[in-house]
């Protein structure tokens, strides 16, 4: 899938499925925003990265002010509104609700959810993203419709990207801007595989067995994602993409 042309964001670019979509999406032409707390881990991305121009912002996802002024700045200086833009940042928790504390829960939607929308609210401002339209992905979880014990804190965050997305798609239709979810199962990135470390033999088998065709590849959702911002979808809009390898058919 050719995306010469296409300027896309990506936020939590740093690790994971956010680092993965950016070496991708950069091999198939597109022009890249990356957005990450770590300055380091950035730059270590965009240097295996392929082409030119492609830019990073060192921010925490929690700064509303830093974000909205380095995505508007990026799209205004250079005169080059975004076509796409990704929200992969993500924090996971695991705690059981009888030990869950409001700034935890707090912690959780100001991470996994609400920067989602106040990103995509600075993209619409004037000169920010193209006035031929463009998509914009938001990375959920196959826990964000189907629960699991001492994760409700995090089923929460990751249904209310769904929801939102769905809501945002209807809104933002008459602007040919398509809004989509993609819903993983668990697939193998640092992330993972420390919630993997951190549990007993049992238990990590358990996840294992959770998912018939095993646990996935990183690149599994990314084909996704890149399906999703390119025009192989343009008539696709408000849908939640599982890539579960049959968690959610059980």
């Amino acid at each position: 899938m050719n995306l010469v042309n296409q300027k896309i964001l990506i936020v939590g670019a740093s690790s994971g499925i956010g680092k993965a979509t950016a070496i991708q999406l950069s091999q198939q032409g597109a022009k890249l925003v990356l957005i990450s707390r770590s300055e380091e881990k950035l730059q270590e991305v965009i240097s295996q990265c392929s082409g030119e121009g492609h830019a990073y912002f060192a921010i925490d996802v929690k700064d509303e002010k830093a974000l909205d002024e380095a995505i508007s700045a990026s799209a205004k200086g250079k005169e080059e509104p975004f076509t796409g833009f990704v929200y992969s940042a993500g924090q996971e928790g695991t705690i059981p609700l009888k030990f869950a504390k409001a700034d935890f829960l707090s912690e959780i939607l100001h991470v996994n959810t609400i920067p989602a929308l106040l990103i995509t609210k600075t993209l619409q401002k004037k000169g920010n993203f193209s006035r031929d339209g463009g998509s914009i992905v938001f990375i959920s979880s196959v826990m964000g419709s189907l629960g699991q014990p001492a994760k409700a804190a995090y089923c929460m965050s990751k249904g209310g990207l769904v929801a939102a997305s769905k809501a945002l798609a209807l809104e933002l239709a008459n602007k040919k801007i398509r809004v989509n979810c993609i819903s993983p199962g668990m697939v193998t990135t640092e992330m993972s595989s420390k919630i993997l470390d951190s549990v007993s033999e049992e238990s990590a088998n358990e996840i294992k067995r959770m998912h018939p065709l095993g646990i996935g590849d990183v690149k599994d959702i990314v084909n996704g994602i890149e399906f999703l911002l390119s025009e192989k979808s343009k008539w696709i809009t408000g849908i939640d993409l599982l890539i579960d390898g049959g968690y959610s058919a059980q």
